[in-house]
């Protein structure tokens, strides 16, 4: 009787809290699946397929309504493995595993993260990676937005002072972005610093970059892309979605052994790609790398619906 009654509060609870966003926000949920092949030697592949579940609560500008203005996340799971083994280690299969939250209030937004990566999941604090921040809004104009603050990190930093491993570290937490007719970039540092820099975003030709740090082994941990883009539909809904790609990337790759050992493999590829945001599908060569020396063809799809 005691749990009917808990289950039907529980539903009442959540039905009244979903009509009550949807009455002066919009509630979108935004499913997506992706899918990595990466050849390594003739018969080796690495396959890396992942799942996430997105959630976006945002207000009306214009609303009235009390409470935060965003309320974000995510859940997301996913596996790395090898056909066969490639290294010195046992293993060939890694499990990631990611949640994201951001609740934003005005100008103030606070963002939790966590991570948890290895052969074995939940095999060691070790493996995980915890990110609590704050940061505040201190530009805000039409063409720029800029977002300053900090947090702390906690993760298996490598760094041992008097013998003792640190485990919390501070760091500091910073969006900015910039736009015009010519460039519409975006930096952004929450861990690990990233940025979005793309040309002429309003042509039917432009060029689009990524830059990123996977760790501070400069310059292996620099992932990059450079992609010439062509954006063929001038009107419509499909004006900005629907685009061509011809480009190359530097990748990293990291897979957590286990408490003590990791495996990092970097390599470099020329890809084509077909993007109808829906649905992306990118294809191309991949060498240079340290378990591929002679290259091989890797494949990535991504699929999202926004409900």
């Amino acid at each position: 009787m005691i749990k009917s009654n808990l289950r039907r509060l529980y539903l009442c609870a959540t039905f009244s809290l979903i009509t009550l966003f949807n009455l002066h926000a919009e509630f979108n949920v935004i499913p997506q699946v992706d899918f990595g092949m990466l050849q390594l030697e003739e018969d080796t592949f690495l396959y890396s397929p992942s799942g996430c579940l997105q959630f976006k609560y945002q207000k009306e500008e214009d609303s009235g309504a009390k409470g935060p203005d965003v309320i974000a996340g995510s859940f997301s799971y996913g596996q790395d493995f090898f056909s066969k083994n490639v290294t010195d280690y046992s293993e060939t299969h890694f499990h990631k595993l990611g949640l994201f939250g951001k609740v934003v209030f005005g100008k103030n937004t606070f963002l939790l993260k966590l991570d948890d990566r290895g052969a074995k999941p939940f095999e060691s604090y070790k493996t995980f990676e915890g990110l609590l921040f704050y940061s505040r809004k201190l530009i805000d104009t039409d063409s720029t937005q800029l977002d300053f603050g900090g947090g702390l990190a906690a993760t298996d930093t490598g760094i041992v002072l008097g013998g003792i491993n640190l485990f919390l570290v501070p760091m500091p937490m910073i969006h900015f972005s910039y736009e015009n007719q010519i460039i519409d970039a975006e930096m952004e540092w929450i861990g690990m610093p990233d940025a979005i820099i793309t040309f002429f975003p309003d042509k039917m030709f432009r060029i689009h970059t990524t830059f990123a740090l996977a760790g501070f082994h400069l310059p292996t941990d620099i992932k990059g892309d450079i992609a010439l883009c062509c954006y063929p539909f001038k009107d419509g809904f499909l004006k900005d979605l629907a685009s061509i790609s011809i480009g190359a990337s530097h990748e990293v790759i990291k897979l957590r052994i286990n408490t003590n050992s990791s495996l990092k493999y970097d390599y470099f590829t020329a890809y084509g790609q077909l993007s109808i945001t829906a649905l992306t599908v990118r294809g191309g060569y991949a060498f240079g790398g340290n378990l591929n020396h002679d290259g091989g063809f890797f494949l990535t799809l991504q699929a999202m619906y926004k409900f």
